[in-house]
């Protein structure tokens, strides 16, 4: 075969495997669960393949007119992380649609941030001052105008510039992980932290996303996260640096068996680890205790949550989830962040969890808690459909040869 022979099988190829995938996720009889993995397909293929991003993004904008708040909202959420200016006219309509729900409004407009287009800041202050706006559209927007602005400053092209480079170095490489399929997140984390000194601070770049566990100090990104009187936008940057932290110190500690070190002090120096982890998940936790007024805010530590997937955050999902006064929107992230609970916890030589993973109770309270709430014909329908798509997502990474990959990276649902 040529090779314009092989470029048209190719194309036509692609071509099938979308219309496939825009019946799949277009058509309403289609259980959710395989519309949401068509949806997460879509993503991945648009971000490995750059020439089937328009095809991708109109396929998805045509899914605004389904009657389902939670696969909408996960439409606006994969329009942003594809980040792609083509979405933008599509989410600004989205935006202005009041007769959308708000979840997906909100969405909408977080995925304008996460493009980060000059050409969005017009409509996202209109309707961050807009009267009678809900609270939650409201600081969305304002979130978002914050992270742009950020994004053109010369401190955020800095660090999206590293950031890009250390996901291209990963992906090269061949690295699944944190680094290859980080999210776009609302709020950049925040700068190293002042009382470090200046060597350690270019270690750590210009901002708390360093793999080096020592550049992050919990107690005093957990007063930032809970102060009530800061903006929002510093409150999330605080908020992603914990998520980072976590990441940061689990990875050391799966590496210290690696090193030339005595295995006692290997152990130790993991167990430490382990443990300042645990203290940062405790600490998004405080983001969600009672007094906390913003469900927006309370949403964004649940889907953190669900990126981190640690045992030490399934008591504070459950009380989110099992909660009938808690806004919607923060009990659906809830569930979607409960879903990406999977596997059995170790223990290491010392008898303690050697691992972030979940043990088998937990995981039947999480089951329970699913099922309860997704056969509750109460309960809002974005929860009870949240729930149905978290067992789905549970019973992929228990056994993942039973569906087809939703995408080349972890999947990440929406916040």
């Amino acid at each position: 075969m040529d090779a314009a022979s092989s470029r048209g099988s190719s194309s036509g190829a692609a071509s099938s495997q979308l219309d496939s995938l825009s019946f799949a996720l277009l058509t309403s009889s289609t259980p959710l669960d395989a519309r949401f993995r068509a949806l997460f397909t879509l993503k991945g293929l648009a971000s490995a393949q750059s020439s089937l991003v328009g095809a991708v993004i109109e396929i998805i904008g045509k899914g605004f007119a389904d009657d389902s708040a939670l696969l909408k909202h996960e439409l606006a959420y994969c329009l942003g992380q594809i980040a792609d200016l083509r979405a933008v006219s599509t989410l600004e309509s989205v935006v202005r649609d009041d007769k959308q729900d708000i979840m997906v409004r909100h969405e909408a407009a977080e995925a304008l941030g996460a493009i980060s287009s000059w050409q969005s800041l017009p409509l996202l202050k209109e309707y961050a001052q807009r009267p009678g706006e809900d609270i939650s559209v409201v600081e969305t927007c304002e979130l978002a105008i914050h992270k742009i602005e950020w994004d053109h400053s010369d401190e955020g092209k800095k660090q999206r510039a590293e950031e890009a480079e250390r996901k291209k170095q990963a992906t090269e490489a061949g690295a699944g992980g944190h680094e290859a399929f980080a999210p776009i997140d609302p709020a950049p984390p925040l700068a190293a932290k002042a009382s470090l000194s200046s060597g350690q601070k270019d270690a750590a770049a210009s901002s708390l996303s360093s793999l080096d566990p020592a550049v992050y100090d919990i107690v005093s990104l957990r007063s930032i996260l809970t102060n009530r009187d800061l903006p929002l936008f510093e409150r999330y940057r605080a908020m992603f640096s914990l998520r980072n932290a976590v990441h940061a110190c689990l990875r050391a500690s799966e590496q210290t068996h690696v090193r030339e070190i005595p295995p006692q002090q290997a152990r130790a120096e993991s167990r430490l680890l382990r443990q300042k982890a645990e203290q940062a998940v405790l600490a998004l936790a405080a983001g969600l205790e009672k007094g906390e007024k913003s469900a927006l805010f309370r949403h964004e530590i649940c889907f953190v949550f669900g990126e981190l997937c640690h045992r030490a955050s399934i008591k504070s999902m459950l009380q989110v989830l099992n909660d009938s006064e808690e806004h919607e929107m923060v009990r659906h992230e809830a569930a979607e962040a409960l879903g990406g609970i999977a596997e059995e916890v170790g223990e290491d030589e010392d008898g303690e969890a050697a691992s972030a993973e979940p043990g088998e109770d937990e995981l039947k309270s999480v089951m329970h808690a699913l099922k309860r709430w997704a056969n509750d014909a109460t309960a809002p329908r974005v929860v009870r459909e949240s729930c149905v798509v978290a067992l789905d997502e549970m019973a992929y990474n228990n056994d993942p040869s039973q569906f087809q990959p939703m995408d080349s990276a972890p999947v990440a649902t929406a916040a």
